[in-house]
């Protein structure tokens, strides 16, 4: 891979993405009536805050090492609302992955096949549910919350 390529990839697609696929759990939680919403965007110091419309975002200096969007509100979310917040993540990232397919298919050019498939793998890793090292994937949480669910509603299978 070409040096250009490669810094193109970690300093502008993965962090874009890492935004994008963020900012739909933001949007999600905006949505559902969110008092409070976090946004931090890579690890490291801090380098850039600002508050807007009750979103705190944070950026720091490693920019490129992944992100987390949280919420809080004064009425507790209950499991389905907190199931639709983590569904807007991916959602949001196979969105970009289309845009980038479509504008692709016009104008072929490895500067959007990069972001295409950046966003692509961000939505498909984001749906497998699985924890690592305390952190838990979209997929995860979603499968737990729906297991949450089907046992208060009394839907679990008895063979």
């Amino acid at each position: 891979m070409d040096i250009y390529f490669f810094v193109y990839l970690i300093f502008f697609v993965a962090p874009v993405g890492t935004v994008i696929h963020e900012l739909g759990h933001v949007l999600g939680a905006k949505l559902l009536g969110a008092d409070k919403i976090t946004l931090s965007v890579g690890t490291g110091s801090v380098m850039y805050h600002t508050t807007r419309k009750q979103i705190d975002i944070s950026v720091h200096v490693l920019f490129f090492l992944g992100g987390v969007a949280s919420s809080e509100r004064s009425v507790p979310y209950r499991p389905f609302d907190k199931v639709q917040i983590a569904a807007c993540g991916p959602l949001s990232s196979f969105t970009a992955a289309g845009l980038c397919y479509g504008l692709y298919i016009v104008y072929p050019s490895i500067y959007l096949l990069l972001p295409l498939l950046f966003n692509l793998w961000l939505a498909l890793v984001n749906t497998i549910p699985f924890r690592l090292k305390g952190k838990q994937s979209d997929g995860y949480t979603i499968c737990t919350l729906i297991g949450m669910l089907n046992r208060k509603h009394g839907n679990d299978d008895k063979g």
